[in-house]
């Protein structure tokens, strides 16, 4: 009896190449398997994705009010990658289904303050709430503990309350506030800013 081959074919060899294995899974709220990876261009299109629903949502975000372009997108993550080359920043993403839903990415500070990262989160409106969040941000609050980072920072618009009390439980403490900061929605919120001292 002939035994069949396993599915090694050479286009599931170029998959594998493109996209080598995620750096962690966890299981979400509802129950979806959410894989985390680092960033690649070969993702760029779903990053696209991703991030034009996010300025549709138009929520707490800074994104500016239109779509963002394929160029632009492209520009940005060249950049960024870049950054995580030279030890500057890291950047990770959730995916499920192989779509981009989440990310979260941390820039390191100048010379005076390289001992400091600003820190970036953002979820897709049909995952929120599951969880992923919370992940995400426990994981780029290690990988800075492991690049010698000491404290980390954050901006958030002060009615985003589902977003502070997460970062409350991770220890984040706010430490400026500039009234009327950010514009959304046709209304006026403070921005905040958080920082927590990585032990």
């Amino acid at each position: 009896m002939l035994k069949s081959r396993p599915a090694s074919s050479g286009a599931n060899l170029f998959k594998a190449k493109m996209f080598p294995k995620p750096i962690a899974k966890f299981i979400s709220k509802k129950g979806r398997e959410i894989e985390i990876w680092e960033p690649s261009m070969e993702r760029l299109d779903a990053l696209l994705v991703f991030v034009n629903r996010l300025v549709e949502d138009d929520t707490f975000l800074t994104l500016t009010g239109r779509p963002k372009t394929r160029v632009e997108e492209e520009a940005w993550l060249k950049e960024n990658l870049d950054y995580a080359k030279q030890g500057q920043g890291y950047m990770v993403w959730a995916i499920y289904d192989g779509k981009i839903i989440g990310q979260s990415d941390f820039r390191r500070g100048g010379t005076r303050d390289w001992h400091t990262c600003t820190i970036g989160l953002m979820i897709d409106r049909d995952f929120r709430g599951e969880g992923i969040g919370r992940f995400l941000l426990e994981h780029i609050l290690k990988k800075a503990k492991e690049m010698k980072i000491k404290i980390a920072k954050l901006y958030l618009f002060d009615d985003n309350e589902i977003a502070k009390k997460l970062y409350q439980k991770f220890g984040f403490r706010e430490f400026a506030r500039l009234p009327k900061g950010f514009y959304r929605q046709g209304r006026y919120s403070d921005a905040l800013q958080m920082y927590k001292v990585i032990r």
